[in-house]
């Protein structure tokens, strides 16, 4: 092995000492001190998400009263361009803030699936705190044996166009500083976040918390039982091994986290990486930080589902972020 080889397999075991043994168990990295900014995004791929026509009309349906916010539900059509969408409506749970004057508010992009709680947690942390939050609500994305790699990118790009929808009507609702907008994601949400903060420059700043790159890589490599059962059945269907399907996906898919990480500013992101993930691999989570440029992270040494014990210093950690960022 070359000594520069060897040096470096050193550092990074070092460097993953250090994180494991840390006090608290986690350790907060700054952002790295040779970032020189993001890539400006091509005029063809900001094309790919382009929202088409004017905002239609909104309904909303208040659900809930508490004295710190409010929770809604928001509806509107999805406006496409060039496809179909699976999904025509948009909808949202909008928690709003009651403290006065114009607030900033987030786009909160859930994990994959599920029924959101853990999302409506961190909402009403964050409402209470003076931010209005828009949940956004959407079906799970999936492998499915009756549709091909096609199908993954369209939900993909819908979901890219409906977040960019969401920032829309968020930025035009009375009660939101239009110039204080900033996004939220775990997991699949997370990275959905980091595609949206690269094509939405509206977005000032942004939590990501359990994400990584490329989706193609993570749908080979999970060992996720929620990945690798339809993984299966999905190989089987297509008479494919996993070489193949990676292949398959890595042409198809276009909407990827890990492409659009160069287009993003790390100065305005922070990430939650999960050093023990078999959901989204640990090699996943920190390719996808060193594609944005390293920005400032929290390393837990935890995996996907256990790395809720730390939800209370995500919430407080998080907030300083945003606070600092959407003054």
């Amino acid at each position: 092995m070359k000594t520069s080889a060897l040096l470096h397999r050193l550092w990074c075991l070092t460097t993953y000492s250090v994180l494991l043994t840390a006090g608290s168990g986690c350790a907060h990295v700054p952002l790295d001190a040779h970032y020189r900014g993001a890539r400006p995004l091509p005029p063809d791929v900001a094309d790919y998400y382009t929202v088409p026509g004017e905002p239609p009309a909104a309904e909303a349906e208040w659900i809930e009263e508490r004295g710190a916010y409010r929770r809604g539900l928001v509806r509107f059509p999805l406006r496409a361009a060039d496809f179909e969408p699976t999904e025509p409506a948009v909808e949202i749970e909008w928690f709003e803030s009651r403290r006065p004057g114009r607030r900033p508010a987030l786009l909160f992009s859930p994990i994959l699936g599920g029924d959101y709680p853990l999302e409506r947690g961190l909402c009403r942390f964050f409402a209470a705190r003076g931010f209005h939050v828009a949940l956004v609500h959407r079906k799970t994305l999936k492998i499915s044996p009756e549709h091909g790699a096609e199908r993954i990118e369209l939900l993909l790009r819908q979901s890219i166009v409906r977040n960019r929808q969401i920032v829309d009507w968020m930025s035009r609702y009375p009660r939101v500083d239009a110039d204080r907008l900033g996004g939220f994601g775990i997991s699949m949400g997370g990275m959905a976040d980091v595609i949206t903060a690269a094509v939405d420059p509206r977005l000032k700043a942004h939590v990501v918390v359990l994400a990584g790159g490329s989706l193609a890589d993570i749908l080979r490599d999970s060992r996720d039982r929620l990945i690798t059962k339809p993984r299966a059945r999905y190989l089987a269907a297509h008479s494919m091994d996993l070489e193949t399907m990676h292949r398959v996906l890595s042409d198809e898919i276009r909407t990827d986290p890990l492409r659009f990480a160069p287009y993003v500013d790390a100065r305005r992101l922070l990430m939650f990486i999960a050093l023990n993930d078999p959901t989204i691999g640990r090699a996943n989570a920190l390719r996808l930080w060193r594609a944005v440029g390293k920005p400032q992270a929290i390393f837990v040494p935890v995996g996907h589902y256990t790395s809720y014990l730390y939800v209370p210093y995500l919430k407080y950690a998080s907030l300083r972020f945003l606070r600092a960022h959407l003054r």
